[in-house]
């Protein structure tokens, strides 16, 4: 009977040593994520659609070491890809560099192949404002200790690295009916530096006309909207509009740049006149969100 309870006592150990995991356990090997979009909309002129849509792709890099220091990648963009089933789809595949690393995460929407995750090139294009709306998601672990090797899909949450400039148009009794506008353009920087780790944006190169769209549904009491992407802090001192039939643009400059911050809208009300262009109201900063709604801002800067 001893002899029988230690054979019984040492399978036991085996079995305790051979499998620590429940029934079923399987070590995790591939990488998948589940990305998501922030209490904003990532629609960049009309709309108010917040999440991803089939078909949409973003790019997933993964690196091991620290979450300032993505030199040693283990996934090198990666393009993952919504499927109807709400699933992300990799290609190609993502995999755990072993089982006991911690890993950290990056996520960027649209696509983009970077070599130097810190100083990824960012040139605005007026024409494409979805490509101009650069999104991030960053998941660096609980304390930024990394994430280790899971079957539960990573979490990539994205934000807005950009931001969108509203110029809002009114027009005095002096005009006989509403003017046709030509264009609206801000003078700005259209080119930055961006650091994906620690989301800094360092705009670049020299000032430029910037095209701003036209929305198809202005906000409430105005006679025309417009709405673009614009790149944070990047030197926006004057804002022109041209009407059709006359020569000259009209110039809104107050000497002082516009602000424009990170994830965030910046509204413009202009009221044109025969003779000049004036200030309607306050500067405002306001939270992303859907163009429809409330244009009130929580942060105010003097007009002219």
């Amino acid at each position: 009977m001893k002899s029988m309870l230690s054979v019984a006592a040492a399978l036991l150990v085996l079995a305790a040593c051979t499998n620590d995991h429940e029934p079923g356990y399987a070590p995790a090997k591939e990488i998948r994520v589940d990305a998501s979009i922030g209490q904003m909309t990532r629609v960049t002129t009309d709309g108010d659609e917040s999440v991803f849509e089939t078909g949409d792709r973003i790019s997933v890099y993964a690196w091991l070491g620290a979450a300032d220091d993505a030199q040693q990648l283990v996934v090198d963009n990666s393009v993952n890809t919504l499927g109807d089933d709400g699933t992300w789809t990799a290609s190609p595949q993502m995999l755990w560099a072993n089982s006991s690393s911690a890993h950290y995460f990056l996520g960027i929407y649209p696509v983009q192949e970077v070599s130097d995750l810190k100083a990824m090139n960012y040139v605005l294009t007026p024409e494409d404002q979805e490509a101009s709306d650069l999104l991030y998601a960053m998941n660096a672990g609980t304390e930024n200790k990394g994430i280790t090797p899971t079957n539960t899909p990573v979490a990539l949450t994205f934000s807005h690295l950009m931001s969108k400039l509203v110029i809002n148009l009114n027009f005095r009794s002096q005009w006989s009916g509403t003017p046709v506008v030509e264009s609206v353009r801000a003078i700005a920087k259209a080119e930055a530096s961006v650091n994906l780790l620690s989301g800094e944006i360092t705009p670049q190169g020299d000032n430029k006309a910037i095209d701003i769209p036209a929305l198809e549904t202005p906000a409430p009491n105005y006679a025309c909207s417009y709405a673009g992407i614009m790149i944070p802090n990047s030197n926006l001192i004057e804002i022109q509009i041209k009407v059709k039939d006359i020569d000259e643009p009209y110039v809104y400059n107050v000497g002082v740049s516009i602000p424009l911050e990170t994830g965030k809208y910046t509204t413009v009300n202009l009221t044109l006149g025969r003779d000049e262009i004036t200030l309607d109201n306050d500067i405002t900063i306001t939270d992303w969100a859907p163009l429809e709604g409330d244009y009130g801002g929580n942060i105010f800067f003097p007009g002219a």
